[in-house]
């Protein structure tokens, strides 16, 4: 168990929402002894928020350059040619790569929302207050356990905010859960409590605060995981009801430096200044061009929006699959893919008899970035993942023709030329869902949590990066599809947790 005096900080986490997650040794849960108990803290509407804040803080140090690689770089749309064990599939229990971090931070966010929850059940704040307050704290909740069910598998699942010895020691024991119980129990608290969040964009909401359509988007994917493909329907109709066309969106709100726009559902945010709050990725580092040191000259471009500070590493490569997937005249393809910038063509590309591969596009720059430290923020569920999650329901319900019209929205804003004229059966219209997946939303988590769920992970890598890059092909074995859980952690539960498919038993 984490060893910390928190009495006192707890307390100004509640208050401030702010921790010092440094102090802290990894572990599932805190010690009970330690915390801050609801009738101590929560007695109004703004202690009750003020906790409410402390939940969103440890998706800053989740969606980092560990899982955007994890998930983007390591897939069958690109490579990071590293020495990283993560990118070279050499992750194990002894070894788990970033899956550590992810594990001790989701399991943070967990238990600041099971406290958060509590407290604001046991508050005196109005029912209607508290309804809406809870329901903000359980898709929090939620959406640690999305992450945590996608990377790992079958994780333990608890809802108990750990105040007492009794408590702790029954988390302590818990093993592997079923994540397809999980995602159930899970999908069934945020259809009771979606309806008490706001029905309204995102972006709408003061603060970006989690919006009724977070919730749906949550069940939506937890849906689709278990193969539940009515009740993820359901709940992508209930994110169009407040959404509506897609073209109102432009394609520059994908754009990571575009923060919070229209068509977001759900941001990580981000800051940076040169004087004022950092809290900041490097993110963009690999995602950059290189460049010319001292100078805004990337690869033989010039791009002063950039500038001269930044300091790209070793960039993600998009493997010949992912460029295959894009018509020369999609304006996505520039988005995503670098082969040029203001109309000048980088070098790279324009290697070996302009065959050369591009860089990864300006969707995920970072203009001003300080050294490796970008402020971008980190878009992870948009409008139109909810319409392609739409078409893949549709599609496995028989419903061919709100498939077509959902898949067909986001074809048409890139360009009317792309839509579907004729449904192509089941299987090749799945077939076709799956490439505008990787053309739409590349860069956005979702990639290697698609190939998993999918049931296509080791194949389709082993049939594209796997051939560009030996050392993926020599390493990836089929239970990479999900990360193990560390060794210090399997110790701490005294067995009860466990890597099978890792350790062979």
């Amino acid at each position: 168990m984490m060893k910390i005096k928190l009495t006192n900080l707890l307390l100004m986490f509640f208050a401030l929402a702010t921790i010092a997650l440094s102090s802290c040794k990894k572990s599932l849960m805190e010690n009970a002894e330690d915390f801050v108990t609801p009738d101590q803290f929560f007695k109004n509407e703004n202690q009750c928020i003020a906790a409410l804040n402390g939940c969103y803080i440890p998706f800053n140090a989740i969606f980092t350059s560990g899982l955007m690689l994890a998930n983007e770089g390591g897939t069958d749309l690109g490579f990071l040619n590293s020495s990283a064990i993560d990118q070279r599939f050499e992750i194990s229990p002894a070894n788990p790569g970033m899956g550590r971090n992810l594990w001790t931070n989701c399991y943070q966010g967990v238990m600041y929302c099971n406290s958060a929850i509590q407290g604001i059940e046991k508050s005196p704040v109005s029912d209607t207050r508290k309804q809406a307050l809870i329901a903000e704290g359980v898709t929090l909740r939620a959406m640690y356990y999305y992450i945590l069910t996608s990377t790992f598998g079958d994780v333990p699942y608890y809802t108990d905010a750990v105040s007492s010895l009794e408590v702790l020691d029954k988390v302590a024991k818990l093993g592997r859960m079923s994540a397809f119980e999980t995602r159930k129990t899970i999908i069934s608290d945020l259809q009771k409590y979606a309806p008490s969040l706001p029905a309204k964009r995102t972006s709408d909401v003061p603060g970006n605060r989690i919006s009724g359509p977070m919730a749906n988007m949550l069940i939506a994917k937890m849906a689709v995981w278990n193969k539940d493909y009515e009740t993820g329907l359901a709940a992508a109709k209930e994110i169009q009801k407040i959404y509506g066309q897609l073209l109102q969106y432009p394609l520059t709100d994908t754009y990571f430096r575009n923060k919070n726009t229209p068509e977001s559902i759900f941001e990580v945010q981000f800051t940076w200044s040169v004087s004022g709050l950092k809290k900041t990725t490097n993110i963009a580092c690999f995602f950059t061009p290189s460049k010319t040191a001292s100078q805004a000259v990337y690869d033989g471009v010039t791009i002063p929006e950039l500038g001269a500070t930044a300091n790209p590493y070793t960039p993600v490569t998009p493997t010949e699959y992912f460029m295959s997937l894009y018509d020369v005249y999609d304006p996505r393809r520039e988005i995503i893919l670098a082969y040029t910038y203001n109309g000048v063509f980088f070098k790279r590309p324009m290697s070996a008899n302009g065959t050369g591969k591009p860089w990864m596009g300006p969707k995920f720059w970072c203009p001003g970035m300080d050294n490796a430290s970008d402020g971008n923020n980190q878009k992870v569920f948009r409008y139109a993942d909810a319409l392609l999650l739409m078409a893949e329901c549709a599609n496995e319900t028989g419903d061919a023709n709100l498939a077509m019209s959902s898949i067909n929205e986001v074809k048409e804003r890139a360009s009317a030329l792309y839509k579907l004229t004729a449904y192509p059966g089941k299987e090749a219209f799945f077939e076709e869902l799956k490439k505008e997946r990787a053309r739409e939303l590349m860069g956005e988590y979702t990639r290697k949590w698609d190939l998993v769920r999918w049931g296509t992970f080791y194949e389709a890598v082993k049939a594209t990066s796997a051939t560009e890059f030996s050392v993926i092909n020599d390493n990836l074995r089929p239970y990479h599809e999900y990360y193990p859980i560390s060794d210090s952690e399997v110790s701490r539960s005294e067995g009860r947790l466990s890597n099978p498919k890792y350790t062979g038993n």
